[in-house]
């Protein structure tokens, strides 16, 4: 009777070993997942957080050249005519107004920048249009552009 009961017992043990075993083996493999997880959610987060610094980078670089835009914009207003706009003629009568537009120029311009229903004598069109060629690198073709953008 001893025997039949250690035999049983023997019977028990490897079905508890094999229990516990699988046990552990479950317990460690979920803790492996989860770690797995954590570090994959972890990588997830850092990834994110990049990608949320760089349109913060690409948008403070935009801000950036808009407003060197407006600064060179308003250096070459500035120099060119003073702010004023009507009956402001230079270069011996063939520019005119804020920007000081040679009338063949700002047609000209208008014509590359998509925008042909501008008016050459309108100070916001010539504004606008001066804003389009800085942008675009036609700044150089006004004498204060150097001034402007340096200064």
């Amino acid at each position: 009777m001893v025997k039949k009961i250690l035999k049983r017992l023997k019977r028990y043990k490897r079905f508890y070993a094999w229990i516990c075993l699988s046990s552990i083996l479950a317990l460690t493999a979920g803790f492996v997942l989860g770690v797995s997880n954590e570090r994959s959610l972890e990588q997830q987060a850092i990834a994110d957080e990049l990608a949320d610094l760089e349109a913060a980078i690409a948008s403070l670089d935009a801000e950036t050249n808009r407003l060197h835009v407006e600064r060179v914009v308003a250096g070459i207003i500035n120099c060119e005519s003073g702010g004023r706009h009507n009956g402001l003629w230079g270069d011996g009568g063939r520019s005119y107004g804020v920007a000081q537009f040679n009338e063949q120029t700002f047609y000209r311009f208008a014509a590359k920048s998509g925008a042909q229903d501008l008016d050459w004598k309108n100070r916001e069109d010539q504004i606008a249009l001066l804003r389009w060629a800085v942008a675009n690198g036609y700044g150089p073709s006004w004498s204060c552009y150097g001034k402007a953008a340096n200064g």
